[in-house]
């Protein structure tokens, strides 16, 4: 009978070549990422299939994409070598897990404030496949979607951030109860790339929106991170509806 053998513990060298494999590979899934959501890239796309094709198939592809390119990442770094930082046990967990739940919660009120259907694609490519003339292209970034009267819809967690849904990601990405180097890496690129996304989404937003995302950036609300305001900063945010864009 043959005794197993214990897996040999990686040196330094080999867990710092790791975390920057982790780190590079991470940089590159953001960058065709931030590439593809870009309106170059939207247009190049409308050249070649036109405007109601590309308005039904690019953001369905696009988030099929993101999940694809995500697992291929995994299956890349999953057999680096890495090593524990810290785990949390104990009550302390339970902790961390309602922080995790509350960026989840922080997610999917911003998601649906900008609109489920409208976000994953789902509307417009169900109007191309009902043959529909008029197919509805997808919100322009991850920002408040503008009501009928053109004013933005400032609601639910666009009142506290004006980049929630790239906000939310981090307590779930940084308050595993586990933590090891690739995981840390993996960390701070997206933490960089979900702040300079989001810097990347307030020219497109105002761009698209002009004056009204010029007066919402104007109103109080943070950039990112929800910093508490005054009271008269928090009195000049326009009152809106939760209600979901229709």
């Amino acid at each position: 009978m043959e005794l197993a053998t214990p897996p040999e513990t990686p040196t330094n060298r080999e867990v710092c070549a790791a975390a920057l494999k982790v780190a590079l590979g991470t940089a590159a899934f953001a960058l065709l990422h931030s590439a593809l959501a870009s309106r170059s890239a939207k247009q190049a796309t409308e050249r070649v299939l036109g405007e109601r094709k590309r308005n039904a198939l690019y953001r369905p592809i696009y988030n099929a994409q993101a999940f694809v390119t995500l697992g291929v990442l995994w299956i890349y770094v999953r057999p680096l070598p890495d090593r524990c930082f810290y785990h949390v046990r104990g009550p302390l967990r339970w902790l961390l897990h309602v922080g995790q739940a509350a960026g989840v919660a922080t997610a999917l009120a911003a998601a649906r404030q900008v609109g489920l259907l409208e976000i994953s694609g789902l509307r417009s490519l169900v109007a191309w496949l009902r043959g529909q003339d008029g197919v509805p292209s997808e919100p322009e970034a991850q920002g408040p979607a503008p009501g009928a009267d053109g004013q933005l819809r400032i609601a639910g967690p666009f009142r506290w951030s004006r980049h929630p849904l790239n906000l939310s990601p981090l307590p779930m990405l940084w308050l595993m109860p586990r933590m090891t180097v690739k995981l840390a890496a993996f960390n701070t690129v997206a933490t960089l790339y979900f702040v300079l996304g989001s810097r990347h989404e307030e020219a497109r937003l105002e761009e698209a929106y002009g004056a009204a995302y010029r007066a919402y950036q104007h109103s109080g609300c943070p950039f990112f991170l929800p910093i508490p305001r005054s009271e008269n900063a928090t009195a000049s945010l326009p009152e809106t509806e939760d209600a979901p864009p229709s």
